[in-house]
């Protein structure tokens, strides 16, 4: 017989007994696997969150990941789409992607698009004949901005980037053993900055590539002797044997263009410029006395599509020796 005193004193003990063994002992389940006890949970406490990092910190970390990497990172949640779409993480992208960059002063915006284009940048070159068809790499210049057009010639190669500079790549393309592959040395200059566009010999074989036209955008003086000034368009043309100058016309400071395309044989070479509005004009130079040091006056004309065309926006236009084909905002084309 237990007494009433024992028996209060073993169910004391039990129930402590009891709570012992439920703050120590771990239940485990079949589905969901053990079970942590009372003070362990408390003990763990709630976990760690990245989101409760400040945000310029998780931006500072993650501007060290690679482009690819940072780009599937952003696709995950939409936390990190918003952090991994911040400018202040693709700035820091872009500076160590092209660190001269910076050194410019262009004020190059938005940092996304900018560390994007000189991610994705690159210079092969491939030929077509013979037996062999493997790309070979060139050397490209650091500090272009992205590669909106390039033009190579018989030994050179013209690169023009996103902010109007316009490189010269000297020397570039070599022949061995009849093939033509890129010079892994050669060495690149800045022929111009403020370019807009340029155009050669609109035919296809390089030999008759002797000149660079090269529409760009310089500061004039208003009045000779004071110092104030405007920007107006102008044409330069350059040897591309050498990369010298050779002669420039400048254009009013109304006039403003954003491409330029060439049409005819080197006597009656027509320079045809595509304005901001989409109307056309043309000029006539002869090429054959470019490198003779004169000065005379062009007279800029309204093209006929232009003039029996009014209402017609043209977008952009290319050309051959014969033929201009202009494409309009509307997506059509008109020869």
């Amino acid at each position: 017989m237990v007494r009433g005193s024992q028996r209060r004193k073993l169910q004391k003990f039990t129930r402590l007994c009891g709570r012992e063994e439920g703050l120590r002992v771990k239940r485990s389940c079949p589905s969901c696997g053990p079970e942590l006890g009372v003070e362990e949970k408390k003990a763990k406490g709630n976990p760690i969150s990245i989101q409760l990092f400040p945000p310029e910190l998780v931006e500072h970390i993650i501007s060290f990941l690679p482009v690819r990497d940072l780009v599937a990172l952003g696709q995950t949640c939409r936390y990190f789409h918003e952090v991994c779409d911040a400018e202040g993480v693709w700035r820091r992208i872009c500076r160590r992607l092209s660190p001269r960059l910076q050194d410019q002063g262009s004020g190059v915006r938005p940092w996304k698009r900018a560390a994007i284009l000189n991610y994705t940048k690159g210079l092969y070159f491939q030929a077509f004949g013979g037996r062999r068809r493997c790309l070979s790499k060139s050397v490209a210049p650091l500090l272009a901005h992205g590669y909106r057009r390039f033009l190579p010639t018989k030994d050179h190669v013209f690169i023009l980037d996103y902010v109007g500079t316009l490189f010269f790549l000297k020397n570039a393309l070599v022949s061995t053993l009849g093939q033509m592959q890129w010079k892994r040395a050669c060495r690149y200059v800045v022929l111009c900055r403020g370019a807009k566009d340029f155009a050669s010999d609109p035919r296809c074989n390089t030999v008759y590539h002797k000149y660079l036209y090269v529409l760009a955008t310089r500061e004039q003086q208003e009045v000779v002797g004071t110092t104030s000034s405007r920007a107006c368009d102008c044409v330069e043309v350059y040897l591309q044997s050498s990369g010298q100058r050779v002669f420039k016309m400048t254009f009013h400071h109304s006039m403003t263009f954003k491409q330029i395309v060439l049409v005819g044989q080197e006597t009656q070479r027509a320079l045809l410029l595509l304005t901001e509005e989409g109307k056309i004009y043309s000029l006539v130079v002869n090429e054959t006395q470019l490198d003779q040091p004169r000065s005379y006056t062009v007279q800029l004309a309204l093209r006929k599509v232009s003039h029996y065309l009014p209402h017609l926006r043209v977008a952009c236009m290319t050309s051959n020796q014969s033929s201009t084909l202009y494409v309009t905002d509307q997506g059509g084309s008109v020869f």
